[in-house]
């Protein structure tokens, strides 16, 4: 951010997954609201504020809270029309293989077959949203679940203290062949060498929280450099999604 502009928390306030549900619930509806009121609103096309709404629904809820919440939504009819730019295209991860008669996958995006996926599977590319941490090479990461919560109601990137154990998706940038040549030439510098590949078993990490989460700490509302909002993490296991994927789950333990 340059200036005094404030920083962005578009989550100040939430606090509990009790108040983002609530807050969830209400996006969705003035979403649909407003695509009834919009002359030129069709189906399954996005409009202002659904960016916005999607990545809180990718942010404040773990996938078994999200899978809650859209078998709920998907109980009324009136959503169906905004599923894929309220929540993306199927499948999806948060959902368990016993819930793909739900919908027609065909329904929210031509060519999609299947809800679900027939195994529990990582967090996909476009799932991520803004993530909930980052490190100094620019990979991104989603925490899935963790051990030792002290309350059902955490949000998913509250709580991790040290000794906790932590089941995380990372995701590496998506880029050409060519830029990728470069970087592995050593043009662009180690981090960016480093933001090629997935963390591997031993390694020690440092994470920040993505801008949208961190707390605020001045006058303009932009959180000072030395601000407390990462964690260090050893990687004890590692398992790509599938061959050439830019997904990987990690099991983590916080230091």
């Amino acid at each position: 951010m340059q200036g005094g502009a404030p920083y962005p928390r578009p989550f100040d306030g939430i606090e509990t997954v009790k108040q983002a549900v609530d807050y969830l619930n209400d996006a969705f509806a003035t979403q649909l609201e407003q695509a009834t009121t919009l002359d030129n609103a069709k189906p399954n096309e996005p409009i202002p504020g659904d960016a916005r709404v999607r990545d809180a629904f990718c942010a404040l809820l773990a996938p078994e809270e999200q899978r809650r919440f859209f078998l709920r939504i998907v109980g009324e009819r009136r959503f169906w029309p905004r599923l894929r730019t309220l929540v993306g295209t199927p499948p999806y991860s948060f959902l368990r293989p016993e819930d793909e008669g739900v919908l027609r996958a065909s329904g929210i995006c031509k060519g999609r077959v299947n809800m679900a996926h027939a195994e529990p599977t990582a967090t996909s590319y476009g799932e991520f949203g803004k993530g909930h941490y980052e490190d100094a090479a620019g990979r991104l990461y989603r925490v899935i679940t963790k051990e030792r919560a002290a309350s059902i109601n955490e949000l998913p990137w509250v709580g991790l203290a040290a000794g906790v154990k932590v089941v995380a998706d990372v995701r590496v940038q998506k880029r050409t062949t060519n830029t990728k040549l470069a970087i592995v030439k050593g043009h662009k510098g180690p981090a960016a060498q480093a933001s090629l590949v997935f963390p591997r078993v031993g390694d020690t990490l440092t994470l920040r929280l993505v801008p949208a989460l961190r707390s605020t700490g001045s006058a303009t509302g932009r959180p000072p450099p030395d601000e407390d909002d990462a964690l260090r993490a050893s990687v004890q296991l590692g398992r790509q999604k599938a061959p050439g994927s830019p997904v990987a789950r990690l099991v983590l333990c916080v230091q």
